[in-house]
């Protein structure tokens, strides 16, 4: 009859719904309010804000922070671009934000003042306009990369910048004449 009790007090302790508790039902009360939030960049100079639920904090990329639980929009400031991510920190549980990397691009052309279009997305559009005596930073990805040299251009496809490097693509006048 002990067991009997004992099986049945299991069953019934298990069938509690454990939506109204924390994940981690020892920790302090005070914990069960709050949850952590980890934010990586490519970066560790990145500015990382955290704002949201009456919470709004500059945070250091590479540490873990408490915060109060909800809902968040984590901003990373680095460099030329801006990466937005909405998160939703529950108690006592940590929230991983991963910022994906950026790398950069530069065109060796002979003129530095030619004019190079990045093409990219899902409609192919401009990402980004610059002269070739700059170097200029992109998320990492491909795309196809125009250069107008002189009156021609020149396209090249599938340029892929990756993280963290500098991918340097080479453009000459012959390859201009070429496509002319």
């Amino acid at each position: 009859m002990k067991r009997w009790k004992l099986l049945l007090a299991g069953l019934l302790i298990s069938s509690i719904p454990t939506a109204g508790f924390a994940l981690d039902p020892l920790a302090p009360r005070a914990q069960r309010a709050q949850g952590m939030i980890y934010v990586f960049t490519p970066q560790p100079g990145d500015t990382v804000t955290v704002s949201g639920s009456g919470y709004n904090q500059t945070l250091q990329p590479g540490k873990i922070y408490w915060v109060p639980v909800g809902n968040y929009t984590v901003t990373a400031k680095m460099q030329e671009y801006t990466y937005n991510q909405s998160v939703l920190v529950q108690p006592t549980e940590r929230t991983d934000v991963i910022v994906p990397g950026y790398g950069m691009l530069k065109v060796n052309s002979i003129n530095p003042s030619d004019v190079v279009e990045v093409l990219g997305g899902n409609k192919g559009g401009v990402i980004a306009k610059f002269p070739a005596s700059q170097i200029k930073v992109l998320p990492q990805g491909r795309y196809n990369v125009k250069v107008n040299v002189g009156k021609a251009s020149v396209t090249k496809d599938n340029v892929w910048v990756v993280s963290n490097t500098t991918r340097q693509v080479d453009v000459t006048y012959a390859d201009a004449r070429a496509t002319h």
